[in-house]
């Protein structure tokens, strides 16, 4: 188990969470409807940002 600290770009808020994998870079969360994009990651700190909808894409 792995735990994390998020912080959003521009606020004051951060959150707390645990996740099954490890979580890098450029990875996309999922937190109920909302999902967000990791910008950067610093130990257990992840610095988030809000991504408005995912499109999925085949090649």
């Amino acid at each position: 188990m792995f735990y994390y600290k998020g912080a959003f770009r521009e606020t004051d808020n951060v959150i707390y969470f645990k996740s099954e994998v490890s979580l890098a870079q450029n990875d996309v969360v999922l937190f109920g409807e909302k999902k967000y994009f990791i910008e950067s990651v610093e130990k257990e700190f992840l610095l988030l940002q809000r991504v408005g909808s995912i499109v999925s894409v085949s090649l």
